[in-house]
């Protein structure tokens, strides 16, 4: 499931400018849900990413990764040049103009587009909760990005992990929109579908909820659960 890519220029400008708006103040501010970074150090990451990903955009090669310029400046002034330069090789991109990504699918500006979408989303999420609550993530961009983060993220990251297990399936079902995602992982193996059914372990919420629990931003006590509770409680162990 997708959204189209005008939607996910949109959230990466709506979700930087919100960040912005949440860590000017505290730049040195510890993140809670990324140990041993402070709200700058939460920018320069995103500003790395946004600058790996423009160039990439820039390039219009599938076949290799680019180089990204140097960047400039630091802290905010960095992340908003940042910010600008992805946001205008985004729109001046169409969603299947050729584009390298670390996953070697989809190689297009569409998956960039996505995946800078969830990104700062989540990382807004990260920054509104170093000077107090966070807002929740748009539903139906939550939605997709539960669905990317098992498609794409975990389905990758198990063929490094052959003995990651939940011990039984899960079920993450969202209370707002009309999305649920069944999922089985057994000695490295996933095995996962849209919608509801039979599972070990429930867990209900937000679609936001669901997509911060997804990775790791919220614990089971933060869902509603049914079912057994080290099934869910393991996921905290599957790659990230």
């Amino acid at each position: 499931m997708t959204l189209p890519y005008a939607s996910y220029v949109d959230a990466v400008a709506e979700e930087a400018d919100r960040l912005v708006q949440a860590v000017e103040d505290h730049l040195a501010t510890p993140v809670r849900s990324c140990p041993g970074w402070s709200a700058a150090d939460l920018l320069t990451h995103l500003s790395d990413v946004y600058d790996r990903f423009t160039a990439q955009l820039l390039a219009a090669e599938a076949s290799r990764r680019a180089a990204p310029a140097e960047p400039t400046g630091t802290g905010i002034e960095r992340f908003e040049a940042s910010s600008v330069a992805l946001l205008a090789a985004l729109e001046a991109s169409s969603p299947d103009a050729p584009a390298w990504n670390w996953s070697g699918e989809d190689l297009n500006a569409m998956w960039i587009a996505r995946r800078m979408a969830l990104e700062t989303a989540v990382h807004r999420v990260d920054a509104e909760e170093t000077g107090g609550e966070a807002r929740p993530i748009e539903a139906e961009l939550a939605a997709d990005g539960i669905d990317e983060r098992i498609e794409v993220h975990l389905r990758m990251d198990l063929r490094q992990t052959p003995d990651a297990s939940l011990g039984g399936s899960l079920c993450l079902i969202a209370s707002d929109v009309p999305v649920a995602f069944h999922v089985e992982v057994s000695r490295g193996r996933l095995r996962w579908r849209q919608g509801r059914g039979p599972a070990d372990a429930a867990l209900v919420g937000t679609a936001s909820q669901l997509f911060l629990f997804s990775w790791n931003r919220l614990g089971v006590d933060d869902l509603a659960l049914t079912g057994r509770r080290e099934v869910a409680e393991a996921w905290k162990g599957l790659p990230v």
